[in-house]
């Protein structure tokens, strides 16, 4: 009986990374998550609570393999680097200890919240968790779901990532409804601290919508280059040639490139020869890594015949860009190189134009939903993503960051320009909808004429549902905590 359940779980985990890019697979969430919440209610109430730790770990090992395993790819770019995928394993052991630890402790000290509510509720807040713990990872994003459908975007834009998780999970399990009993005053008691919130902001950010009938036109080309990171210094002169002709024989207003495209370690100087081929009103964005007072930033620069504007990455990826804790892990010296990168600290704002600005975000910062938008870029006309997947691999990485992209646009309501060196590349509207993209690992090329204004964003409301749900999930466990010991006094 013990191998079976064994094998469930493991089943289970495996069928609910199905759900996510590239895969899609939406209606194995009807079966999964009320299979889960059968679980709970049938076989968890007569095991151990060891035995129930284990069962929720072999699943979420089997979710985690499944939707991550791609994660060992960036260590087999470099041969230095080879001997140390095992990091990537380790990863997601400690992911699914955390995921079992919470869904345990949750589970031991609830005694109120009916089972039907209680599953999406801890699946979401593990998903917060992981995007404050340690250096944050809100990879692992259930609203990602929602990137198949451009529908979806009411719910994004009005209600944000972490609701939206919430609300899509809870009609994952609306089918346990047939086969449950619950009380129906606890469903009224939902339906007004869970439902009622959602239709006062719908109705607030309905009403407090500006004018924004001015629509503006750009013409952009996005260069997919394709460029191997295994490069000689006679290879940076080559594709640095390529890159002055690339730029001198397009008409584009603006001319997009990926993340540290341009090569070797940029000066601001080195730009000034890039300027003078500009032709007249024509911009450029491209990636470099920039040096300045011994300090290195992964940069994205806007040049046009006047000026250099430049934005540093301000949220890097440990092991990746800089070696936490150095000192003592300096074995992984191989994986993030002798030096470490440095924190930008410039508003994430460019302006290239009047009344245009665009938001720029570099590679995984656009998992970040709640530090990308602010009081100072709220309204910008659109969001310019440079990345480089080439770590990621040919499978599901490139693809789940591309979704992820698609998903900020529908949660922004703006559109998304963007560029990687391998792909996948393409252009996003302001409700998610793929305009235009690339093939992953070929060089291409894409020119459009982009409309684009400025639309609503609801940043604001986005902040307070996130915290209001906190705030109701630990007011939900302090009673739970209260009711529990209340029983065993007894």
């Amino acid at each position: 009986k013990n191998k079976l359940n064994t094998i469930l779980f493991l089943l289970l985990g495996f069928f609910t990374s199905l759900l996510f890019p590239p895969y899609f697979f939406i209606p194995l969430g009807f079966i999964v998550f009320p299979a889960l919440c059968l679980i709970i209610d049938k076989i968890f109430i007569n095991i151990s609570k060891i035995k129930i730790f284990f069962y929720i770990l072999f699943f979420a090992i089997s979710f985690f393999t499944s939707f991550l395993f791609w994660i060992q790819n960036p260590f087999f770019v470099f041969d230095e680097t080879k001997n140390f995928f095992y990091v990537s394993a380790l990863l997601i052991v400690i992911l699914s200890i955390i995921f079992s630890i919470i869904f345990a402790i949750f589970y031991k000290y609830n005694q109120l919240i009916p089972t039907i509510f209680f599953v999406p509720i801890v699946f979401v807040f593990i998903e917060f968790t992981y995007s404050i713990i340690f250096y944050g990872f809100p990879w692992i994003n259930f609203s990602l779901i929602s990137s198949s459908n451009s529908m979806l975007a009411f719910s994004l834009k009005n209600f944000g990532t972490l609701i939206n998780s919430y609300l899509l999970l809870q009609v994952f399990c609306l089918p346990y409804l047939l086969i449950s009993k619950i009380n129906k005053q606890i469903i009224v008691y939902f339906i007004i601290f869970a439902f009622t919130p959602l239709l006062i902001v719908s109705l607030y950010n309905y009403l407090s919508q500006s004018n924004f009938e001015k629509k503006q036109k750009i013409n952009v080309e996005i260069l997919q280059l394709n460029f191997d990171p295994n490069k000689s210094i006679e290879e940076n002169k080559t594709r640095l040639k390529k890159i002055y002709k690339t730029i001198d024989n397009s008409k584009a207003d603006y001319i997009f490139f990926g993340e540290n495209n341009y090569p070797g370690i940029v000066n601001l100087n080195d730009l000034n020869s890039l300027q003078k081929i500009l032709k007249k009103n024509q911009t450029v964005v491209i990636g470099g890594t920039r040096k300045e007072k011994g300090k290195y930033f992964n940069t994205l620069f806007n040049i046009n015949k006047s000026d250099i504007i430049y934005f540093d990455k301000k949220i890097l990826v440990p092991f990746g860009e800089f070696l936490p804790f150095r000192k003592f892990l300096n074995l992984f010296q191989k994986i993030s190189g002798p030096f470490d990168f440095t924190e930008g600290n410039t508003q994430r704002i460019i302006t290239i134009g009047r009344d245009i600005s665009y938001i720029p975000i570099i590679c995984y910062e656009i998992i970040f939903y709640w530090k990308l938008i602010n009081y100072y870029n709220y309204d910008s006309n659109f969001i310019v993503n440079i990345t480089n997947d080439i770590w990621f691999g040919d499978h599901l990485g490139p693809y789940q960051h591309f979704y992820l992209t698609k998903l900020r646009a529908m949660e922004f309501n703006k559109p998304i320009i963007r560029i990687s060196n391998n792909g996948v590349s393409g252009i996003f509207d302001k409700n998610g909808k793929i305009i235009t993209n690339t093939l992953l690992n070929k060089e291409d090329k894409i020119n459009l004429t982009l409309k684009i204004n400025k639309s609503p964003n609801y940043y604001k409301s986005h902040y307070i549902l996130k915290n209001y749900f906190i705030i109701v999930c630990l007011f939900l466990f302090l009673l739970n905590f209260i009711e529990f010991y209340g029983k065993k006094r007894i």
